[in-house]
């Protein structure tokens, strides 16, 4: 049995168990003892109206634990946290007016009982409190499972490097062997293009000390890696554009997180004798906030292929992540134009 339905299972139960203790023990009014030769024996007698008040009130109390449990889970999106904590106080109190008005308009002759109103806010403090921790375990739970995920994407992503590692080694050994090769004032174009790969390779191998790297390395890197594809068309064959605004460039983000949108532009966006454009704006006037705009042409025999792969969905699932709540995407397709706008909150980063 999978832990969903065991969790459900235990819900219900809970439920079962709690409306019928509240239900069966607090509709007593009076207990009848009577002694007769010594032997003692009594009934319990219960208040129909107080079955009833407690048998409408559990379905009210289980749509409240819900809402409670439902805004207490969501504190694993720290940009939310006051957000979500006015959300359970508002709903604690607009139970408790519902609760006062229902009340006074079905269970009027109650109120003046001295026990009722201190039975139903206690029954309420407890539901409460149930509903709040059960949304605690279930954050926490999420917090740790999501925290899991990351290092296990890390740690596979790091095996792959240490795996590779003969491999870099060899290519840049060879590459700093062609460029010594290669008559720089003759042929610059293929040195830098030479220099450039080199470059990013690096980047991949070694910038891998920490999750988080400075933006200016990221944009280098995505600059380095647009020129090289840059190469394979004429000069006048596709409007390549990288304008950046503002200058807190030393915010940091999580390596390698824009490659797959500019790589996504650059194989669904440009074709050889086709007017093609990718125009890439990058925002950084904000200290801890990065946006990204990617918008590029889609050729006309590719409009009908599926516009986004395996790249996209990996990526999704990398913000996700990293950025719990605080990111938000937007990837938008018209005819012939596709679109991206990803804005980060990268705070959490540079304190890291």
């Amino acid at each position: 049995m999978s832990k969903k339905w065991i969790e459900i299972g235990l819900n219900i139960l809970f439920w079962i168990f709690s409306s019928w203790l509240i239900i069966y023990s607090f509709s007593i009014t009076e207990h009848v003892v009577d002694i007769s030769n010594g032997v003692v024996s009594g009934t319990t007698e219960h208040s129909k109206d107080l079955i009833n008040f407690f048998g409408i009130s559990q379905p009210i109390f289980a749509l409240y634990f819900y809402i409670q449990f439902y805004f207490t889970q969501k504190l694993t999106e720290k940009s939310k946290f006051k957000s979500v904590i006015t959300k359970i106080i508002i709903g604690m109190a607009v139970f408790l007016g519902f609760y006062i008005i229902v009340v006074k308009l079905f269970f009027l002759g109650f109120v003046h009982i001295v026990w009722f109103p201190s039975l139903w806010y206690g029954i309420f403090i407890f539901y409460t409190t149930v509903a709040i921790a059960y949304g605690l375990i279930k954050a926490w739970s999420k917090m740790e499972a999501d925290k899991r995920n990351l290092e296990l994407i890390n740690n596979q992503t790091e095996l792959n490097l240490l795996r590779s590692q003969l491999h870099p080694h060899f290519l840049f050994n060879t590459m700093n062997n062609l460029l010594a090769m290669v008559n720089q004032s003759k042929n610059p174009k293929l040195a830098t293009s030479i220099d450039k790969l080199s470059g990013l390779l690096r980047y991949v191998v070694y910038e891998n000390k920490s999750d988080f790297v400075p933006v200016s390395k990221e944009i280098q890197f995505i600059q380095d890696f647009s020129e090289l594809h840059l190469l394979r068309f004429e000069d006048d064959e596709i409007d390549y554009k990288l304008n950046i605004t503002g200058a807190n460039d030393t915010q940091l983000i999580e390596k390698g997180i824009l490659l797959s949108f500019v790589e996504n532009a650059f194989k669904h966006g440009v074709q050889p004798e086709f007017n093609s454009y990718i125009h890439i704006d990058i925002d950084i006037t904000k200290p801890t906030t990065f946006i990204l705009k990617i918008k590029n042409s889609i050729p006309p025999k590719l409009v009908s292929d599926s516009v986004g792969g395996y790249g996209l969905k990996s990526t999704k699932e990398r913000l996700r992540l990293a950025y719990p709540g605080r990111y938000s995407l937007d990837i938008g397709e018209s005819e012939y134009i596709f679109n991206v706008t990803l804005i980060l909150n990268t705070n959490e980063g540079n304190n890291s």
